[in-house]
């Protein structure tokens, strides 16, 4: 079978009307935020808001001075949220939920808090029968130790009926060179953590159907530079609208050697292997608005955004 897979990374991006922009959450890491304009338009598209520790100090600067919504939560081990900040959004509301592990990052921890939110939904909608027992007191605890209502029960946020969320991620990219690849290695992880293990159904089901369209939630890295995502095994059909994305981007084979074939590059690719030590097509050129690529294994493809001038 043909697996194909669909990329819109400009719907995040455009003014366009609510009912027809893709829900999402947004993630905003521990880096300074230079394109205040395009940052804004993302935080005012987002569904869920979510501030990775120290990520809240530099939304601060932002908010203070621009009317945008606040956060939905900080979260983190919050050893680099400043008192000040965590003092103005706790005060605002904003649920401030600390996880002390020493094994995931705050970028992971951020996401756990929002496939947590959507756990509480699919249990609030299947009703099962452990949940018609507990009382109202676990259902308070549940709710301050997660800071969202359950589906259905006042005060549960919209966005909670069009879970699962696509996750964006700003900041993954740039600063320590560790930090940039634990968000690539995060990519890797999105199919299994965010769309579950047996995301295309098993070999079983691959032998009954020539095409698929995937479905599944996706989880992307931006910055003012760029907007970075893991395409599948498969074909690829990628939305690149160059009023919204520049020309330059780039296919690397993080996940081994791939064989790939391109359409809507300047330097297209026919049945070619990249890999570390070969050919690694960086600096490539955006011809079209849509570009196709069919891979053999997961490949980054990052391209660049359009600046305003």
């Amino acid at each position: 079978m043909e697996t194909v897979t669909t990329w819109s990374p400009g719907d995040y991006l455009t003014d366009q009307a609510e009912t027809n922009r893709p829900r999402f959450a947004l993630v905003i890491l521990n880096q300074p935020i230079a394109d205040v304009e395009g940052f804004t338009r993302l935080w005012n598209n987002a569904s869920l808001r979510v501030c990775a520790d120290g990520g809240a100090n530099h939304l601060y600067g932002i908010e203070i001075d621009h009317d945008i919504p606040i956060p939905d939560c900080i979260t983190g081990d919050l050893d680099s949220l400043q008192s000040k900040v965590g003092n103005y959004y706790r005060a605002l509301g904003v649920s401030i939920v600390p996880d002390h592990s020493q094994y995931a990052t705050d970028f992971t921890k951020s996401l756990n808090w929002i496939l947590k939110q959507e756990q509480l939904h699919d249990s609030s909608k299947q009703g099962t029968a452990s949940d018609d027992d507990e009382d109202d007191d676990a259902n308070i605890q549940k709710e301050n130790l997660y800071g969202v209502p359950w589906a259905g029960q006042p005060g549960a946020p919209s966005w909670i009926e069009h879970a699962p969320l696509d996750i964006i991620a700003y900041g993954a990219m740039g600063g320590r060179v560790d930090q940039t690849f634990h968000a690539i290695d995060q990519l890797f992880q999105a199919s299994h953590r965010l769309n579950g293990e047996n995301e295309r159904g098993g070999d079983e089901a691959s032998q009954h159907t020539s095409s698929s369209n995937t479905t599944e939630r996706k989880l992307m890295l931006m910055s003012e530079e760029s907007v970075t995502f893991l395409l599948e095994k498969g074909k690829n059909i990628i939305d690149t609208p160059l009023r919204l994305f520049g020309k330059t981007c780039g296919l690397i084979p993080v996940a081994g050697a791939s064989v790939i074939t391109t359409k809507g590059l300047e330097w297209d690719l026919y049945e070619t292997e990249t890999r570390f030590g070969g050919m690694v097509s960086t600096s490539n050129h955006l011809l079209q608005d849509r570009v196709e690529v069919v891979t053999t294994e997961p490949l980054l493809f990052t391209m660049e955004m359009r600046k305003a001038r």
